[in-house]
């Protein structure tokens, strides 16, 4: 969008006429103006300050990023943007939201613009969330319906095609934050100083160091840095990520797009967001530093500080981290084929270790020169490159959607290689966690099974309990082939 006319929200009515005004944080306005429901998930005694902008950048003619803050208990739409607002959650919980839409002329705006439409109305639902899982739930449907209901509006009209929009979503819900992802833009926390990074990023640079094709360095040079593996539109149906944080007091929280992220190094984020203390100066701050480094995209963030007696204090020197939550199927949902799963958890990419610091991906805006890679580098990476022509987004300047197929020559056989298999693993261990080449997946239980997408080749896939008990087994993943891993103790 150009930005206005949705996030500011003129044309929302008075979410506070007609209704009772909640307590307000000390100090401060309250935020939550819709009536409370009977008691539910969320305890009294939690405050929330936040503040969201958004700015066109330096290159861009539109804004196509559009972002959503919201009071999930107000009927009359997000909060207005571009204003600080302070006070209680209320029992349905809070919803932010980024969406940085693409596909050229105004169908960017238009794909980010529905996003945050439906996502508003799927988070809200008609009540208050049972528990924890009920909203985790209700966050992934949300984010699968904006994807469907965006692909529909764009195969009904011929000028929009190609209409795409990433989307991270963050709701908070007890005093739980879940984050579902899909494309590139990012979620943080800020506790005790350090900026932890808690969602992962679908794209082609990501999923090359991933997989050991890329270094750190070599990626911040990545010619292809800007294609995305995932957006919402551009496909029927999208594998939401769901991670989820346990917030502390004092946590403070950033939705930001790849305008911010893609030009403004984490540790500079890190110390803007410890060293400035009023949201909107801080907004500001980190929206200049983006424009200084070239602005070449639009840049939307969102932040958020969690306070209040029903938070626990942060542990001396612990930091947040990606971890998925395990979101039990649904009653209504159609189980896949195959044996029943009780617990699924769909993974990309693999979890970071506490204290682990996140990638980052900066994008020079004059790059250093060519970038050195070995020919297994360069296969890998043509090989993902021909697959990214049909699932991923390209630009140059500005990112386009991947057309349809019967407009895009198919991907060389070669890409074959390389595309993702589906793997299931299970453990017959009371508890543990699942490492993949000595790299965490997270926590592995006897009552789950974790669903990853990995690329073709040899792996060794290790349960690990925390009594020291070790299981391991050597797996070929090969092309096309889904496969099975059990972990069983041996007997011996």
């Amino acid at each position: 969008m150009s930005g206005d006319a949705h996030h500011n929200g003129d044309d929302q009515p008075n979410a506070s006429e007609g209704g009772e005004t909640l307590a307000p944080a000390p100090g401060a306005e309250s935020w939550s103006r819709a009536p409370r429901a009977a008691p539910g998930p969320t305890p009294n005694g939690l405050w929330i300050t936040l503040y969201g902008k958004t700015d066109v950048g330096l290159i861009r003619e539109h804004n196509e990023d559009n972002f959503m803050v919201a009071d999930l208990g107000a009927a009359s739409g997000p909060l207005p943007g571009e204003e600080e607002f302070s006070g209680s959650v209320s029992d349905r919980g809070v919803g932010l939201a980024v969406c940085d839409g693409m596909g050229g002329a105004a169908a960017g705006e238009v794909a980010s613009h529905m996003a945050v439409d439906t996502l508003f109305e799927m988070l809200r639902g008609d009540g208050a969330p049972e528990d924890r899982d009920r909203f985790a739930r209700r966050l992934v449907d949300a984010v699968e319906e904006a994807g469907a209901r965006i692909f529909l509006s764009a195969k009904k009209d011929r000028t929009r095609r190609g209409m795409g929009t990433t989307a991270t979503v963050a709701g908070l819900v007890d005093k739980v934050l879940f984050a579902g992802q899909v494309g590139d833009s990012r979620c943080y926390i800020l506790r005790n100083g350090r900026l932890s990074l808690i969602t992962k990023d679908q794209s082609l640079v990501n999923q090359l160091i991933e997989a050991g094709q890329l270094t750190e360095d070599e990626a911040e040079q990545f010619e292809h840095s800007n294609i995305i593996l995932q957006a919402l539109g551009t496909t029927q149906q999208v594998a939401v990520d769901l991670t989820f944080v346990e917030l502390r007091r004092g946590d403070r929280v950033l939705l930001c797009s790849d305008g911010l992220s893609g030009l403004v190094h984490d540790d500079v984020i890190e110390e803007e967001m410890t060293c400035v203390g009023p949201l909107p100066e801080l907004a500001d701050r980190l929206i200049d530093l983006a424009n200084a480094a070239g602005g070449h995209d639009n840049i939307t963030c969102i932040i958020a500080d969690f306070d209040g007696d029903a938070l626990e204090p942060p542990e001396e020197g612990a930091v947040p981290f990606y971890q998925q939550y395990p979101l039990p199927r649904g009653k209504d949902e159609r189980p896949a084929a195959g044996p029943t799963l009780p617990h699924v958890v769909k993974s990309m990419v693999p979890r970071a270790m506490p204290g682990q610091r996140p990638a980052v991906r900066a994008i020079p805006s004059d790059p250093a020169g060519p970038v050195s890679f070995s020919w297994s580098t360069a296969a890998s990476v043509l090989a993902l490159l021909g697959l990214a022509a049909v699932i991923t987004i390209v630009s140059a300047g500005q990112r386009a959607t991947p057309t349809t197929a019967a407009t895009t020559p198919p991907p060389p056989a070669y890409a074959d290689a390389q595309i993702p298999v589906e793997v299931r693993v299970r453990a017959a261990l009371d508890s543990g966690e699942l490492y993949v080449n000595d790299r965490s997946y997270g926590p592995l239980r006897l009552d789950q099974v974790i669903l990853l997408r990995l690329p073709p080749g040899s792996y060794h896939f290790e349960a690990r309990e925390v009594d020291g008990t070790r299981v391991g087994k050597d797996v070929l993943v090969e092309p096309g082939v889904p496969a099975d891993v059990v972990l069983i103790p041996s007997t011996d």
